[in-house]
């Protein structure tokens, strides 16, 4: 049987993954980015690195597979922002 800590470990997960997606499919759509900071999405770039590196050097997949992906949804802002900002 699956542990509670193990389930609610996978909903952070995800929940900690797509963090940034509402907001990229906003930008996308609206093409608009001007009251997105570039600090936050520096922090948010620098963040997704460092647990991610984190993640692997204690060779945990909950924390390097969810900041891979909220890496790349801060990424695609930073694009997103670079292009409409």
């Amino acid at each position: 049987m699956v542990e509670l800590v193990s389930v609610f470990g996978f909903l952070g997960a995800i929940t900690a993954s797509f963090l940034f997606f509402p907001q990229v499919w906003e930008s996308y759509r609206t093409g608009k980015t001007h009251d997105i900071a570039w600090f936050g999405i520096m922090i948010g770039l620098l963040n997704g690195v460092f647990w991610f590196v984190y993640g692997l050097m204690k060779a945990d997949p909950f924390i390097y597979v969810t900041n891979s992906i909220f890496f790349i949804g801060v990424f695609l802002l930073m694009v997103l922002k670079k292009k409409y900002g």
